[in-house]
């Protein structure tokens, strides 16, 4: 299938899933999603790219242990999204979805966290826009939300995030785009470009828009596999009586699928591969650092169910 600027709302992307340890991690996933509307990106890490529709995602992280630090962290996280509503708006379209997080981590050895249990519960509101007769099209969105353990909400549970996107169809195969991402959570606030590309030489896929990568290949209408990396973990707001405000977990899961499409409407994956590149931090609640860690590598596996409208 050529890449083709969509002209309903059935080619707007929702992203509201993404893992936000990094404010780079959501700057340029979100872009990914967006620069290839109806080219129906290659999704293996479920974050909802490509067409609306309701999503499942599983992930089961192996133990990472601490480096120069007895114990280590497991992690298990479920992400749901839903499409909200669309509406037409001169020469776009406006589109709401809502998405939630939880995730598990379980803490063992020198750092006594016990069990955590984290939620994270965010809205986005998205406007594409896109002439029919050019090959330029727009993007906008706002995403406010918040995350932490919810035994207290708090100002800093509070996150929000903003990207203003320009894309360029240069030809069949070739879709390029650039614009400016920001985003403030546990008081701190970034501002910088998002650019990438996706090329399609069929059967093959090409998603270059870092730090998310993928090489994929359509073996059949059914069938899809890739290769991938991306980033993975989360940043949460808690109330440890330990004295720990805030949780940053963060690394990079490489990663082999398999996605089966039985039908045009549902998709289901699986992928396993090795979560690397990990860090643990948290701090106080002035955000003084108190603990900050190197994890070791760990084997990962993961599930998704999607059901597309």
């Amino acid at each position: 299938m050529h890449w083709h600027p969509p002209r309903d709302l059935k080619r707007l992307p929702f992203v509201q899933s993404i893992p936000t340890a990094k404010h780079l991690t959501l700057a340029s996933l979100v872009f990914c999603a967006s620069s290839a509307f109806a080219a129906e990106l290659i999704d293996p890490a479920g974050f909802g790219f490509g067409r609306p529709g309701y999503l499942l995602d599983t992930t089961w992280v192996g133990r990472q242990n601490f480096g120069g630090l007895a114990g280590g962290v497991e992690m298990f996280e479920l992400r749901l999204v839903a499409p909200l509503a669309g509406f037409k708006l001169g020469d776009g379209r406006l589109g709401i979805s809502l998405g939630y997080n939880y995730t598990g981590l379980d803490f063992s050895g020198a750092l006594a966290l016990g069990r955590q249990d984290l939620h994270n519960l965010q809205a986005q509101v998205a406007y594409f826009w896109n002439r029919p007769d050019s090959k330029w099209w727009g993007l906008g969105f706002i995403t406010p939300g918040i995350a932490g353990d919810f035994d207290r909400v708090s100002s800093n549970s509070f996150k929000i995030a903003g990207l203003g996107l320009l894309g360029y169809k240069v030809n069949d195969t070739l879709s390029l785009a650039g614009g400016v991402f920001s985003s403030y959570a546990h008081e701190d606030g970034v501002i910088f470009p998002a650019v990438g590309f996706i090329w399609e030489p069929k059967p093959f896929v090409v998603q270059v828009t870092p730090p998310f990568l993928v090489f994929g290949w359509r073996a059949s209408e059914a069938f899809t596999f890739s290769l991938s990396a991306y980033p993975s973990g989360g940043s949460w707001d808690v109330r440890d009586p330990s004295g720990v405000r805030t949780i940053n977990v963060s690394g990079w899961q490489g990663a082999a699928s398999v996605i089966w499409s039985p039908t045009k409407r549902i998709s289901v994956s699986v992928r396993g591969g090795v979560n690397f590149g990990g860090e643990l931090e948290l701090r106080d609640g002035s955000q003084n650092v108190l603990v900050n860690r190197d994890l070791d590598p760990a084997p990962f596996g993961a599930l998704n169910l999607r059901f597309k409208f």
